[in-house]
């Protein structure tokens, strides 16, 4: 959004995914209800692609909503703990979770039932009410979902009705004050209509002094079976928080020696008076699926957001010369109102040529994006002494000065098809291509001059699965994506339009699905192309001439070791490199990609008992703050432990997270401050369900 990055770099074209419902295609359903996280096979990736998870010719990984109950998570970014590859990024005091977010070294974008979210994530980062399951895909994946981050997709599907009565109403206390209701009705509202309604409300503080976080989430989601041939779903969510705009902690004092001393990582060294951040949204989505035969289904698909945002920020600018213990500052003000309608309409069925079957998908996109940025720029910030902090602004408010009013506007338009070719009963094969138009542009308020460019992608994905046995199958293919976040309604120095940042994937691997245990293991390599680096001949301006790549190999794995014991886990290698840059760092490292990570959790019910014992480890090797930069981030290895068990109607369930109270730091997005992790805390859930 503009306000973590330059308003020049949020236009984009919008993605789209349709994620629906799993189907099991196995008979091991004990299995996959007892896995706590971890690698599954079973049900297809999204409805868009329609593709079994066993023959998607990539990895994907599935967290479902038991998972994140049993995790005890606070945001999206407590998931990514259990992807061995994923990046979780910072705490959630930190301001938008969503630029953290890494998979394979590169960010990744999410979706929300198949469609981007464009920003609505950074509402709040801990609205995990109304998520059925997350599924990740790793690595760039363009040619059904659209542009997207090089990473890979962090696919939400949100919970739908099931025709059946039900709720469930949890209440939650936790450390630093933390307080939470939340609520899930399921009602049948007539013989062809039932919906689903969840929301969550909490009033915590955080680790942070002078921080507090507010927030409210509520979702109605309705099925409506309108004939035997047409079913209709309507989602309508909205999400709101209040917080402070937290500017984390300088290296000096907390990775870096300032000869003081460590700093705590509760000292706030913004501030507290006028310090604020206020978000919210509402977000519609519709889609109606329609068959046309016993082979053809027609689906149309609208979705209508907002990201709006409002916040005041005293940011950290690095330790004075000679005095690491005082830090140089400054600050904005502004107010952030967007809108985004995305509209598709996709064709899919299935074909038989000779002894070959193909799933085919057509589909169109339209993407209208609206969005106004206002700042102002904030005067007389004084610097701060981290020993004996004084507050500025205290009793007066700062004054401020105009900076810039800005308009910017998105127009786009795709059109994509896949083919799945079962060509033998073990052998399948998969290929995708997209093509888009999208045209980016600017104006200033009360301008009628406007700032822009037309841009056209072509990208694609050839990929293919072929079972060796019923329990060992390969799978292996070429992804390809593309991105204008940074680069949209830009221009170089001599005034051509820059172009979208593209990326590939080659990826290879093996999934064995044995008895109880599943598993995969695959080695990828990634490489970014058109990445934006400084013109040298004036470094005011961009080139489209960048390149960055990783080099990796995953394992993942779940075990159900008896019937009430699962072990899951998993391992990633990262080799990162800037391979051309014109920023001085070419040959240097990426940042904030560790070279190695693991998790491992195990869940154990003790027999005749309501009683199950959770346990986990997540490590995270070391790594550079910035790319290219000489400043390293420690590792860190965070251990938990969590408790369930009922009592007559009530689920108890204790959770602690980081049990020996680990001191360790996250990336902040530049060079100038870290986030710290969370430090030991508790939480105490009580529920019931009926």
């Amino acid at each position: 959004m503009s306000i973590r990055v330059p308003f020049t770099a949020r236009c984009a074209a919008a993605v789209a995914i349709a994620l629906g419902n799993h189907s099991s295609l196995a008979a091991d359903s004990q299995l996959d209800e007892m896995i706590v996280t971890g690698t599954r096979f079973t049900g297809d990736f999204g409805g868009k692609s329609g593709t079994p998870l066993g023959k998607v010719p990539q990895s994907v990984q599935v967290i479902s909503s038991q998972d994140i109950a049993d995790l005890g998570a606070r945001s999206i970014g407590d998931l990514l703990r259990t992807v061995p590859s994923a990046n979780a990024g910072y705490s959630r005091v930190g301001s938008y979770q969503s630029s953290s977010l890494k998979v394979r070294g590169f960010l990744a974008d999410q979706m929300r039932n198949g469609i981007r979210q464009r920003y609505y994530e950074d509402v709040d980062a801990s609205a995990l009410s109304n998520i059925d399951r997350v599924e990740v895909l790793k690595g760039p994946s363009g040619a059904l979902y659209g542009q997207s981050a090089v990473g890979g997709i962090i696919g939400i599907v949100t919970k739908q009705p099931d025709g059946l009565f039900g709720a469930a109403l949890d209440a939650t206390v936790g450390s630093d004050s933390q307080k939470m209701i939340t609520g899930d009705f399921r009602v049948p509202v007539t013989g062809r209509m039932s919906m689903r309604v969840t929301g969550e409300i909490e009033r915590s503080g955080t680790f942070v002094d002078h921080q507090d976080i507010d927030r409210e989430n509520l979702a109605v989601s309705l099925r409506y079976d309108i004939s035997d041939h047409a079913i209709g779903h309507l989602v309508a969510e909205y999400v709101e928080r209040r917080t402070q705009r937290y500017p984390g902690l300088p290296p000096e004092g907390t990775v870096l020696s300032n000869g003081a001393g460590q700093l705590a990582r509760g000292l706030y060294l913004g501030e507290p008076a006028e310090d604020a951040l206020t978000t919210h949204a509402p977000l519609l989505q519709g889609w109606v699926d329609v068959k046309l035969g016993d082979n053809w289904t027609l689906t149309p698909r609208l979705q209508y957001q907002e990201f709006n945002t409002a916040f005041t920020q005293i940011r950290l600018r690095g330790a004075q010369t000679g005095n690491p213990t005082t830090i140089d500052r400054n600050g904005r003000s502004g107010v952030e109102d967007d809108t985004y309608t995305i509209a598709q309409l996709d064709l899919s069925g299935k074909v038989q040529t000779g002894g070959v079957l193909h799933r085919l998908l057509f589909g169109h996109e339209y993407d209208l994006e609206r969005g106004r940025f206002t700042q102002f720029d904030i005067a007389s910030v004084t610097p701060v002494n981290v020993l004996a902090p004084v507050y500025t602004f205290t009793l007066n408010g700062p004054a401020k000065t105009f900076a810039h009013d800005t308009h910017y506007d998105l127009d786009g338009h795709a059109i994509y098809a896949q083919d799945q070719i079962a060509l033998t009963g073990r052998w399948n094969v998969v290929g995708s291509i997209r093509h888009s138009w999208i045209n980016a542009w600017t104006r200033e308020a009360g301008s009628s001059t406007k700032v822009g460019t037309d841009v056209q992608s072509t990208i694609w994905q050839l990929g293919s699965t072929f079972a060796l046995t019923d329990a060992l199958s390969l799978y292996g293919g070429y992804s390809t994506g593309f991105d204008i976040e940074s680069s949209g309604g830009l221009r170089s120095r001599t005034g051509e339009p820059l172009q979208p940042e593209e990326s590939g994937q080659l990826e290879a691997g093996l999934r064995l699905t044995r008895g109880t245990f599943r598993g995969s293991l695959s080695v990828f390599r990634i490489q970014r192309v058109n990445a934006l680096t400084a013109d040298p001949v004036d470094t005011d301006y961009s080139l489209n001439v960048g390149r960055q790549r990783v080099r990796g190999a995953e394992l993942e794995g779940a075990w159900q070791v008896s019937s009430g014991w699962t072990v899951t886990g998993g391992y990633a290698l990262l080799d990162s490199k800037i391979t051309r840059s014109n920023d001085g760092d070419e040959g240097l490292r990426l940042g904030d990609v560790p070279r190695h990570s693991y998790n491992l959790r195990s869940a154990y019910g003790i027999p005749g008992h309501d009683i199950t014992l959770r346990g986990g480890v997540a490590h995270v090797s070391s790594r550079l703050l910035t790319s290219g930069s000489d400043l390293r981030l420690p590792g860190y290895t965070l251990l938990d432990a969590s408790a369930s068990f009922k009592v007559n109607q009530i689920d108890i369930d204790l959770m602690l997270a980081n049990l020996t109270d680990k001191r360790y730091f996250t990336a902040s997005g530049n060079a100038f401050a870290v986030i710290p992790g969370d430090p030991r805390s508790v939480q105490l859930r009580l529920g019931t369900r009926w």
